[in-house]
């Protein structure tokens, strides 16, 4: 595929939009109006114009030739006819076969019907590479001095009458499981090569792996591979298979992008699983192979950083700095202000099990003439244990930590005077430095890697007894 990246100049992201969308605009109302009674029919054509786009700029150039073509089916069976969006799938199809795919004989035939379709048919700026331009200056001349072109001829015989794929596959399969796969010809097909795409969920791309050739023990030709732990890590694994012959061509395949076999994941009790789909991804779900290697659904390290604010109880133990001059002190709630960092580092055990170590920073603010404790840090250990969900992932903790404990600011309070101090006067109430308590929370998944976090953590401190309410948002960053 490296080899090919020299096509994405003449083939930018603006190809497929650009051709339909010019020929919509070119085109005389009553053109668009005619065709315009399937108009169900031209959204899904375009869609899968926009699904191409995507494909041929991720190099998939064999997804890109399937989608336009299933986008030319659904137009023919809804009987477009001549419409744009026809005319722009046919160019596309052509500058796919002429910068990508390389079928010379392919990009002619659709440059020829984008043009029998729609004469004043143009390629888009941007894709008239050296290749393009060649061809389509051929299929214009070709068709000045001759009839419309034929269908053209298959380079090799069509699949059917030569026995079927068959990739048979279980109905279900057990979460955190590899799945092995086998592919057989029945008949005399040739086949070069047998490729499998499997995603893990349905909002995720597809990825691929070539199967291996090997053949049965009656000798017939099989292919086969094993899928990693991390392609059951959603509820549902879907599957398609493509065969080729040794020139590139798909001869013969299983399933599609648009219509793939669906496996059942199911958890190691028989239920369906969602335990290692995203808590924001870090909570170990894969999608198949990076160039890393393959995404862990557990035994994977994490970063977290958040900020927050807190209101509590501020204990017995009374003010701190000037806890000899105040008049009179009573427990009662307060805020923590002005606010807490929370730095965290974690490690999942399990797909929903994690253990972590969480900073609590908190910053104090100083009134002018006032003396108090400027800040509160501790190091809080977590156990955090997640539910099940696809996007979204609630959990729980548990938390015992210490250091200097976190701190209450109290307003307001009268003071004797004492020793130049001022006669109302701020200060801090502490709790800790021993802190325990339990928080709850939710990660919603923003990416493989990144997910945003809103979480409470209700704190008790010991000796010096106070307990604060703390709220805090922030990021995770599976590594």
């Amino acid at each position: 595929m490296s080899a090919q990246k020299s096509v994405r100049p003449w083939f930018n992201r603006h190809l497929f939009l650009a051709v339909a969308t010019l020929l919509l605009l070119a085109l005389p109302a009553g053109t668009v109006v005619a065709a315009g009674e399937n108009k169900e029919a031209v959204a899904k054509v375009i869609r899968l114009n926009k699904e191409a786009r995507q494909f041929f700029d991720a190099m998939e150039f064999s997804l890109a030739e399937k989608s336009l073509n299933k986008a030319l089916e659904i137009g023919e069976a809804a009987a477009l006819g001549n419409h744009a969006v026809m005319a722009g799938t046919h160019g596309n199809l052509a500058v796919l076969y002429a910068s990508g795919l390389k079928n010379e004989d392919q990009a002619l035939f659709h440059f020829k019907k984008a043009l029998e379709m729609q004469p004043q048919y143009l390629p888009t700026a941007g894709t008239d590479s050296a290749e393009v331009k060649e061809l389509f200056e051929r299929a214009k001349s070709e068709m000045q001095t001759s009839s419309p072109a034929p269908s053209p001829e298959p380079s090799e015989p069509p699949a059917a009458p030569q026995g079927p794929l068959l990739c048979p596959t279980a109905n279900a399969a057990t979460a955190g499981s590899s799945v092995k796969l086998r592919c057989v010809v029945e008949g005399s097909l040739p086949l070069a090569e047998v490729t499998v795409f499997f995603r893990a969920r349905d909002t995720s791309p597809f990825k691929s792996r070539k199967m291996s050739a090997e053949a049965a023990l009656d000798g017939t030709p099989g292919w086969g591979t094993q899928l990693p732990p991390e392609a059951t890590s959603g509820q549902q694994l879907s599957l398609y298979f493509q065969a080729r012959n040794k020139r590139g061509k798909v001869v013969a395949s299983v399933g599609s992008v648009v219509e793939p076999v669906e496996i059942e994941i199911r958890g190691a009790e028989g239920g369906a699983t969602g335990a290692a789909s995203r808590a924001g991804r870090d909570e170990a779900e894969g999608e198949g192979e990076t160039e890393g290697g393959p995404l862990k659904t557990s035994g994977y390290w994490w970063l977290g950083l958040g900020v927050g604010i807190g209101y509590g109880y501020a204990g017995s133990s009374g003010p701190e700095v000037y806890h000899a001059t105040v008049v009179k002190y009573t427990p009662g709630v307060a805020w923590a202000k002005a606010a807490q960092v929370t730095p965290e580092v974690g490690y999942f055990l399990t797909p929903s099990l994690s253990l972590s170590l969480q900073g609590r920073i908190q910053y104090i603010p100083q009134a002018a003439g006032n003396s108090t404790a400027p800040a509160a840090v501790a190091f809080l250990g977590r156990l955090l244990y997640f539910t099940s969900g696809k996007t979204v992932r609630f959990y729980g903790s548990g938390i015992l930590g210490g250091g200097q404990g976190f701190r209450l600011y109290v307003e307001g309070l009268k003071n004797n005077g004492k020793n130049g101090t001022p006669p109302i006067v701020n200060d801090t109430v502490l709790g800790g430095p021993v802190v325990f308590g339990v928080g709850g929370g939710m990660a919603i998944g923003l990416s493989d890697s990144w997910s945003w976090i809103l979480e409470i953590n209700g704190l008790g401190g010991v000796p010096a007894f106070s307990m604060v309410a703390d709220i805090n948002t922030g990021v995770r960053l599976r590594l």
